[in-house]
This record gives structure tokens, sequence and C-alpha cells, in this order.
């Protein structure tokens, strides 16, 4: 339209920002979260409070769900003394309907809906990544559950598995996770370049490399190829995506993983699985 639309004067500072969906921001203060809607006279509407993990963390990333009925919010602090390469996480999840929040150590998170057999609505699922150091005890998983299961439905059983991250990425830790509605797939992207790819529905590992040699500070989903951007340090925009044309002959070789190469093979449309 080439024009102003609104504006508004915020009572604190805002810290962070981003597009939520693409009519909706999300303002994240120091003590709350926002939603701004570009439509109408409409001002910011505080959706939650910030809760007391989140305090001192920078803001890394808010997203909410299809539904607009789930939020999350991801804030990075400073490691412990003896490891403080290793950022820790922390996440708020909040529940619209319940007006209730969750406090949880995450780097990284994502939300996805998907068809459980038995059950005709579409369960919403999030994923998240976690690295900490206890004791100086390394522990890195990606755990996927199901958010406000229905009742008297089949539900989604929780899933989690192992990040390996090799020896000289000790230090390192996820940054981002976009999840491909197409294959569905998670990618769990790192600081220091690494890429995880895991079966969203059965947390099964599929692959891991690095795919940039610079740190990744951003990514965005890019839909239409089931795959995403990112964005790193030197200002290179990469896009990451499956090669259609060998995923599933390597899942069901490389892997030995023949149920996850059919079932690929069926929610991507993709060759590989014809015997």
């Amino acid at each position: 339209m080439k024009a102003k639309m609104k504006s508004h004067q915020m009572p604190e500072q805002v810290v962070f920002w981003k597009w939520i969906t693409p009519k909706m921001l999300g303002m994240v203060t120091q003590t709350s979260v926002y939603h701004w809607s570009i439509e109408g006279d409409s001002e910011p509407v505080k959706m939650f409070d910030r809760t007391a993990n989140l305090s001192n963390n920078q803001i890394i990333n808010y997203k909410c769900d299809p539904s607009e009925k789930w939020l999350v919010l991801i804030g990075i602090a400073p490691g412990s003394p003896e490891r403080p390469q290793l950022v820790k996480g922390n996440m708020q999840l909040y529940s619209v309907d319940q007006q209730r929040s969750q406090a949880l150590e995450a780097h990284a998170a994502s939300f996805a809906s998907l068809k459980v057999p038995g059950n005709e609505n579409p369960s919403i699922l999030i994923a998240f990544a976690t690295k900490s150091s206890n004791a100086g005890q390394v522990t890195s998983k990606l755990h996927v559950i199901e958010l406000g299961a229905q009742p008297g439905k089949a539900s989604f059983t929780k899933k989690q598995a192992d990040l390996f991250f090799p020896p000289d990425f000790a230090d390192d830790f996820p940054v981002a996770m976009q999840i491909s509605n197409k294959y569905g797939l998670i990618y769990v992207i790192t600081k220091l370049g690494l890429l995880f790819v895991y079966d969203l529905e059965t947390a099964t590992a599929v692959y891991r490399n690095r795919i940039s040699p610079d740190p990744i500070f951003l990514t965005s989903e890019a839909s239409s190829v089931g795959g995403f951007y990112a964005v790193n340090r030197r200002g290179q925009v990469l896009l990451a995506t499956v090669n259609e044309s060998t995923i599933v002959p390597f899942v069901s070789g490389q892997l030995n993983n023949l149920e996850l190469a059919v079932n690929l093979a069926k929610r991507g449309n993709l060759p590989g699985a014809e015997n």
C-alpha cells in the first residue's frame, strides 16, 4: 500500500520482535509478550508475562502454532563457569486457552500438526532440542510431545532422541528448528552450522552434516520445497532441502530402516520404494 498502516507508543522497550503470522507481530519486552495485528485499529494486546527462567536471557525466538493457541518463547543465558561457551537454553510454553505457562530447558523449538491413526483431527505437536551440562556431563536431546491431547481420541506417544555432537563440536548448541510439513521431518540447526534431520513421527535420526562453516543465526521455513533458509554470520543465505531422488534409498539402504523409507515415500510422494 506504500502507506503507514498504524503506529503505537510502547510503554516499555521491545527486546525482540517478529512476524509470527503474515498479519501478526509478536513483540517481546523485558517482562511481557504482546501480539499486534496489522488489521483494523487494534493496539498491541498483552498475551502473557515472561517466566522467571527467562529473566536476564537474550530472547532468540518466538513462535505460535498453526491454531495460534500455543506460543513458545526461547531465550539463551551464559553457560556455567566451567563451560561458558555452552550457553543455557530456556523456553516458555504458553497455552492461550488455559492461560498457563510451562518453563522448560530448550535452545530451539517448533510446532507441527500430525495425523495420528485412529483420530480424524490432527494432533498439535511441539518439538524442542536441549543441550545442558550437569556436573560436567553434557546431555543433548530432541523431544517431541503432543499439546492438549483430545479426550477420548487416539493420541501421540511422546518421543525423544539423542543429538550426537562430534567431539570438536562439544560446546556447540541448537539455535533453530524448522519442521517440514511436506516430508514430516525435523531440521535442527546449530550455531556452528551443523544440521540434524529427524523423522517427526518417530524421532528417528535420519542425517547429520555441517552445512555452514560460519555461525548461523537465523532460519525460516521454505515451505514450497519442504526445507528451510538460513542466514549465517558472513551474510550468506543458504537453502537446505531433501534430495528427493536419493532420500528413500538412503533410509532403506544406509539406515536399514524400511518402515521409515516407505513412510517417507508415501508422505512426500517420493521415488525409491517401488519394490
